[in-house]
C-alpha cells in the first residue's frame, strides 16, 4: 500500500500544479490591465507597482491553491481510471477509495498552508493595497475616515461602529467614549447623520434615538444609563494618524477575536467578525472537499482530456462561492450561526461525495 499511496501522490502532484498555475494565471490576468492604468496613469512608480502586484498574487494564492486541488484530483483520477488503473485496483481487491484517501492527507498539508494565508498573509497583503491607495489617491475627509461594519479608530477620545452608511445617513451607532482612567461610556443610538463643516476640515456626528451607558465612578460594575432623542459629537482626528482603518478582510485571525472579544464585553455579537473567522476557516479546507468531488467526478467520466476536467471544475466552483457568498450575507445580518452556515459550501460538496462513499463503490 506504501507504494501505492506514492504513486498516486506522484501522479496527483503535476496536475495539482498545472492546475494551480491555470486557476493563478486566470485570477491574476484580471488585475494586470486596472494594475497597468494605475502604473502609467497615477505614475505610482515602479517599486510601488511591485509591491502592489505582490499584494495581489498574495490575495490570489489561498483561492488558486484550492482551485488547483479541484482540476489536479479530477485530471489524476480520471487518467487512472481511463487507463484502466482503478479497474485494476479493484480486480486485486483494493478499494479505489484507498487511492484517494492515500492523496487527503497531502491535501490536509494544502489547507493547513491555506489556513496560514488566509489568517496572515491576505489580511497583510489587503492592508497594503488599502494603504497604497490611502498614499496616492486623494478622497473626501467622509470616504477616507468613516467606513461601515469597521472599528474606527481615528478620532481622538472616541472609537466608533457603523452598521450601515447609505451616504452620510447612518443605522446602527456604537461609540465608545475613551477616558484617561476608568471604563468607557457607550454610546448606542438607532440611526444619525455625519455634519460636515463647509470647508470639509471638521466632521460632527449627530445621533438619533440612543443611550448613554456610563460606569460610576469607584464602582465599575454599576452604570448609570441616560435616554436621549438627538446628541451631537464633535469629531477630531487624532494627529499623526497614518494607519488605515481596518475593515475584517484586513485584520488577522488573533486582531479578529481580540475584537470579538471587545464586542462581547460590550454585551454585542459582532455577526461580521465571526462571519470573516469562520468564512477564513471555511475556505482554508476547502481543499479536502475538492479533492473528494473531484477525484469522483474523475473517475466516473468517460474520455481523458485536461479540458473536459476544467470545463468540469469551472461549474463547480462558481457554484461553491455562489454560496458562499449568499451564506455569507445571511450571516452577516444574525439570521443564523456564522459557524454553521459558514461551512454549509463545505457540507454541500460532501452531500455529493456521501453516497459513494458510504456504499464503498465507485
Amino acid at each position: 500500500m506504501k507504494i501505492l499511496r506514492l504513486y498516486i501522490i506522484k501522479e496527483f502532484i503535476p496536475s495539482f500544479l498545472l492546475g494551480f498555475f491555470i486557476f493563478t494565471f486566470v485570477l491574476f490576468i484580471s488585475n494586470f490591465f486596472p494594475l497597468a492604468r494605475v502604473f502609467f496613469d497615477e505614475r505610482i512608480g515602479l517599486a510601488t507597482t511591485m509591491t502592489l502586484l505582490f499584494n495581489i498574487v498574495c490575495l490570489i494564492l489561498p483561492y488558486s491553491i484550492s482551485m488547483g486541488v479541484l482540476l489536479g484530483s479530477v485530471n489524476c483520477f480520471n487518467r487512472l481510471s481511463q487507463d484502466g488503473e482503478v479497474v485494476g485496483l479493484e480486480s486485486c481487491g483494493i478499494d479505489p477509495l484507498a487511492a484517494i484517501l492515500s492523496v487527503l492527507g497531502l491535501s490536509f498539508l494544502i489547507s493547513i498552508f491555506c489556513l496560514y494565508l488566509h489568517a496572515e498573509v491576505s489580511p497583510s497583503a489587503h492592508l497594503g493595497i488599502k494603504q497604497i491607495q490611502e498614499d496616492f489617491k486623494i478622497e473626501n475627509i467622509v470616504t477616507s475616515t468613516v467606513e461601515e461594519k469597521v472599528l474606527i479608530d481615528s478620532f481622538k477620545d472616541y472609537k466608533i461602529y457603523i452598521d450601515r452608511m447609505t451616504g452620510k445617513k447612518i443605522e446602527g451607532i456604537t461609540v465608545f467614549k475613551l477616558k484617561e482612567t476608568g471604563s468607557p461610556s457607550v454610546i448606542v443610538a438607532k440611526k444619525g447623520e455625519i455634519i460636515i463643516s463647509e470647508n470639509n476640515k471638521q466632521q460632527r456626528l449627530k445621533l438619533i434615538d440612543g443611550t448613554i451607558d456610563e460606569a460610576e465612578e469607584g464602582n465599575p460594575i454599576n452604570f448609570t444609563r441616560v435616554n436621549f432623542d438627538t446628541y451631537d459629537i464633535q469629531l477630531e482626528p487624532r494627529r499623526n494618524a497614518k494607519e488605515v482603518n481596518k475593515k475584517p478582510w484586513d485584520m488577522k485571525l488573533e486582531e479578529l477575536n481580540k475584537s470579538v472579544r471587545d464586542f462581547k464585553k460590550q454585551k454585542t455579537i459582532p455577526y461580521h467578525l465571526l462571519t470573516e473567522i469562520y468564512k477564513r476557516f471555511s475556505l482554508s479546507f476547502s481543499p479536502l472537499f475538492f479533492l473528494l468531488i473531484g477525484s469522483i467526478l474523475g473517475i466516473k467520466i468517460k474520455g481523458k482530456s485536461k479540458i473536459r476536467g476544467f470545463g468540469i471544475s469551472l461549474p463547480i466552483i462558481i457554484v461553491y462561492y455562489v454560496i458562499l457568498l449568499v451564506c455569507e450575507r445571511i450571516s452577516q445580518k444574525g439570521l443564523f450561526y456564522p459557524f454553521i452556515i459558514m461551512w454549509l459550501p463545505n457540507i454541500f460538496l460532501l452531500s455529493f461525495c456521501m453516497p459513494y462513499l458510504l456504499k464503498k463503490q465507485l
